[in-house]
């Protein structure tokens, strides 16, 4: 099943998948895929965090707008702003079937960015999905317990504002791209949604 959150803070989207998985485990539902923005603004970091890789000292990013999270995902540190699309996917796990579960959701986002004309790359050595040398869509998964949680922020319409604040992914000197950009006219998170949610 799809629900959309629209604009939802992290910590109720986080909620949410937390309730979810709970049914899951328990029997009472065969799992949920959120879509959503997360609003405000948020800077996570996952279990493989630096925490260096945030630029500016804590206590200054809540005077720009920005919440910040410890969170179950793995990866390190990325943002997610309003404007970029964030898919949560809480859904059973089949025993070995990781690399299956993930590369399937890859593949759709790549065919979804593909029918609007943008070619992104899946790179095994970097993560996330690439558009020649930019990044477009960050990945990280708590696949803990046999149920998924978190899942990918792709890069819409947003400002990219939030990324000059950390090193994306621990990756120093990546350039962020997003859809908007690499089409050069205005892509809204709706638009790309519906791209997205027939595939997966």
């Amino acid at each position: 099943m799809i629900k959309d959150l629209g604009k939802i803070t992290y910590d109720a989207a986080e909620n949410l998948q937390l309730e979810e998985r709970e049914r899951v485990k328990n029997g009472q539902s065969s799992g949920t895929i959120f879509f959503l923005e997360h609003q405000p603004a948020v800077i996570t970091l996952g279990k493989n965090a630096i925490e260096s890789n945030i630029l500016i000292p804590e206590k200054y990013l809540a005077t720009k707008g920005y919440d910040v999270r410890k969170v179950s995902r793995g990866g390190d540190v990325t943002v997610h702003e309003p404007g970029q699309l964030v898919v949560y996917f809480v859904l059973p796990l089949k025993p070995k079937a990781v690399r299956e579960f993930v590369d399937g959701i890859m593949n759709a986002v790549i065919s979804a960015l593909k029918s609007l004309g943008v070619e992104a790359a899946f790179d095994d050595k970097k993560p996330g999905l690439w558009v020649e040398d930019r990044k477009i869509c960050s990945v990280g998964f708590d696949l803990t317990g046999r149920v998924s949680m978190h899942g990918i922020a792709l890069n819409v319409c947003n400002s990219l504002e939030g990324f000059k604040l950390i090193v994306p992914c621990g990756l120093s000197g990546v350039k962020m791209t997003t859809v908007s950009k690499e089409l050069g006219r205005p892509v809204s998170v709706e638009e790309f949604s519906n791209e997205l949610k027939h595939r997966l």
